[in-house]
């Protein structure tokens, strides 16, 4: 018998023993052991006020898109240190021309200026999506061009155009942010098509409102089965150790920026912004985290990659999903 299945998984703190700590840091930012120890303690001393505010699928040609965005600054004005806000795209509901994106990106960068400290002292980072501006069709693709942003870099400090994926460096902690439509992607190129709605079993109690009680059933088998192809995408790109384990055909790859896509040793955590609905997964170590499109129901997450303190100088993260109302 021939038997088919995923890599043997190991979690980041196994293979960061078996590469080595210099290795397995692909931002080459920790020298030694010591340096590593040190930027553990300070991150046991100050990590626990980090926060990150993470929204996908920003349409900002929606009004209502830039009214609940500027609610949500408005909450998160007074806060001391700010949270770090992460953008993801697609940043428009249908693909625009120049003048009329450079537009969009003005209206957000006057919401954001509403809020003077927020403005200065901020941090944003914006990811473009599959339909944004730039050289797009194969991954990793680079940051929104600058022509579109020039007011919201002039305005807002300390605005970042990110490339996607994108990484991020939170004292030890390593933050993975993707903006693709994986669960969608996956099943489109998958061999056996999973079944997103199991069938309601015909022993179901059935009484006057048996077609509600029957279509609530179907609900909640609809949404369990989203849930399902999400946890397998999820662990599909982190036993294959690639964000695009895929034929150049279905997703097409640059090769000399490969390693941006690249998931050994495991990230601490994994942003994906997808279509699908929110959903968190502990798997092996790893934070897997969707926040699902703010576009539709304006839901976001919050992360804290130090949420809690435990023994021994172990931390433990805090996600919690949000949304406007």
């Amino acid at each position: 018998h021939t038997h088919t299945g995923s890599p043997i998984v190991e979690n980041r703190s196994d293979a960061i023993k078996a590469m080595g700590l210099q290795n397995s840091d692909i931002f080459n930012s920790i020298g030694s052991l010591s340096e590593y120890e040190k930027l553990s303690a300070q991150e046991i001393e100050h990590g626990r006020e980090g926060m990150f505010v993470i929204l996908s699928d920003v349409h900002l040609d929606s009004p209502s898109v830039l009214d609940k965005i500027e609610r949500m600054l408005e909450g998160y004005s007074a806060f001391d240190p700010l949270p770090i806000f992460v953008f993801m795209g697609n940043f428009t509901s249908k693909p625009e021309g120049a003048k009329a994106t450079t537009g969009y990106f003005d209206d957000l960068t006057n919401v954001i200026c509403k809020f003077p400290n927020v403005a200065n002292d901020g941090r944003f980072v914006f990811v473009p999506g599959p339909n944004d501006p730039g050289i797009a069709g194969a991954l990793p693709r680079g940051p929104i061009p600058n022509y579109f942003t020039s007011s919201l870099r002039l305005r807002v400090k300390h605005a970042i155009l990110a490339s996607n994926p994108c990484r991020m460096r939170f004292f030890t902690k390593e933050i993975v942010f993707f903006r693709d439509d994986l669960v969608g992607k996956m099943r489109r190129h998958c061999l056996l098509e999973p079944r997103e709605v199991e069938e309601v079993e015909d022993d179901n109690d059935v009484d006057d409102d048996g077609d509600r009680k029957a279509s609530e059933d179907v609900d909640a088998s609809s949404s369990s089965g989203t849930r399902r192809l999400s946890r397998h995408a999820i662990k599909t790109v982190l036993d294959q150790g690639h964000l695009s384990p895929l034929p150049l055909s279905a997703s097409p790859v640059y090769w000399q920026y490969d390693h941006a896509l690249r998931l050994y040793p495991f990230p601490d955590a994994l942003i994906v912004g997808d279509r699908v609905d929110q959903y968190y997964e502990n798997y092996e170590e790893c934070d897997a985290i969707n926040p699902g499109p703010f576009s539709n129901g304006f839901n976001f997450v919050v992360y804290r990659p130090i949420g809690e303190i435990l023994r021994k100088s172990q931390t433990k993260s805090d996600v919690e999903f949000s949304q406007i109302e």
